[in-house]
């Protein structure tokens, strides 16, 4: 009798151990396996409700907008969502309202090493805010993963403030 009820326990904190383990906070180099302070430039898009345009921009090296960026998502720790686990790059949509922004952001790197001896150049790394759902797409596994972090608004708020000057 006891052991039919140990069984499902056992299961049962495998798999929160599993979950635990599978959003732990992350740096950015550790999801997308390369270090983002090598980042060579940035580029991407904006846009804040209710104007339907999007604004591009190109961030070389040597604009302070771009070591901004680099920084701040670079100091950042991320947790992946559960939810990708259920479905793997599953769109949202979402009704803007006045003041809604979303971003988007290529980090681009020159010759870059994989951990996996392989090399790779350009877009490394692709985060994207899509009002309030951060995604997080790394070239060299394919993946894009939704991510948290701490004070998430403020986060987001704060590189679309920067994308945006």
């Amino acid at each position: 009798m006891k052991k039919k009820r140990l069984l499902p326990l056992g299961i049962l904190a495998v798999l929160v151990l599993a979950a635990l383990i599978y959003t732990r906070p992350m740096t950015l180099q550790e999801i997308g396996k390369v270090d983002i302070a090598q980042c060579e430039s940035v580029s991407g898009y904006h846009r804040r409700a209710p104007d339907s345009e999007f604004t591009s921009f190109e961030l070389s090296a040597e604009d302070e907008r771009c070591s901004q960026l680099i920084d701040l998502f670079a100091q950042q720790k991320y947790r992946r969502s559960l939810i990708n686990l259920l479905s793997p790059d599953g769109g949202s949509t979402h009704r803007p309202k006045d003041g809604d922004f979303i971003w988007d952001l290529s980090f681009n790197f020159g010759p870059t090493d994989f951990p996996d001896g392989s090399t790779g150049k350009g877009t490394l790394i692709q985060c994207r805010d899509f009002y309030d759902t951060l995604r997080v797409f790394t070239t060299i596994d394919g993946k894009t993963l939704r991510c948290t972090t701490s004070e998430q608004e403020a986060f987001l708020q704060q590189g679309y403030d920067i994308v945006s000057l």
